[in-house]
């Protein structure tokens, strides 16, 4: 009987947990630029936020799978939950581009 009723209580404490930690996959806005959409769907992009060229507002950059290439996209004018990216630039590093590899 004791078996049992902590069987019982490690299972409800293993599904309280699991409830607790629910993934939210709402995104409530599409993050796009002149250029039309900054992620369209590949879900192998890599978008990371940050203040890359230190003027106070968060710019974005994406690590492109097809290519390897880093897209920066500077906030020109946008700030919190409005950002304004212009057109995407590669990033170069001694003229080239930087390229990543995926494996």
């Amino acid at each position: 009987m004791t078996r049992k009723l902590l069987c019982t209580a490690i299972g409800i404490l293993i599904a309280l947990a699991a409830y607790a930690q629910v993934p939210n996959f709402d995104y409530p806005y599409l993050v796009s630029s002149p250029e039309g959409l900054v992620v369209a769907g590949n879900v192998y992009d890599i978008p990371t936020f940050g203040d890359w060229d230190d003027d106070g507002d968060q710019d974005l950059m994406v690590g492109v799978f097809f290519n390897g290439n880093i897209f920066y996209y500077q906030n020109t004018a946008g700030a919190g939950n409005a950002p304004v990216f212009a057109n995407h630039t590669v990033l170069q590093a001694d003229g080239a581009n930087i390229q990543v590899t995926y494996g």
